[in-house]
């Protein structure tokens, strides 16, 4: 599919693309939701009580293993994690890292429809997962 850009401007070379990614991703280390995020993470690493939350639902979630992955837990086990996961998620700390990454999350899905939308395929799809 040929873009009027394209035409404009020519092919660019896998350096000259790379380099723009680095100077988007420059771009995006200075946006709010980015700094948000950053700062959301720096507070919940040293964050006593919430990291002892997360610790405690990670635990019993590995301990339970395969059993909870697949939903084999007595009614007590299912009752114990869901404890333990909503002690978790009411640390304001795990709040607002969760808050932010959602923000952030939101601000990578738009970059991703816009360059889809100019390069006229899906382009999250395309560099596979993890990619955005």
């Amino acid at each position: 599919m040929t873009h009027q850009w394209k035409e404009q401007i020519g092919f660019l070379s896998e350096e000259e693309v790379l380099q723009a990614a680095r100077e988007f991703a420059t771009v995006l280390a200075e946006t709010p939701e980015y700094q948000a995020f950053e700062e959301a993470q720096r507070q919940l690493r040293h964050n006593p009580a919430a990291q002892e939350a997360i610790r405690a639902f990670q635990e019993k979630q590995q301990a339970l293993g395969w059993q909870a992955q697949f939903g084999f837990l007595s009614d007590a086990e299912q009752e114990e994690l869901r404890r333990l996961q909503q002690a978790m998620v009411n640390q304001p700390a795990v709040q607002n890292y969760m808050e932010a990454q959602e923000r952030l999350r939101r601000l990578c899905q738009e970059v991703a429809d816009t360059i889809s939308q100019v390069i006229g395929l899906n382009f999250a799809t395309g560099c596979g997962p993890g990619c955005c």
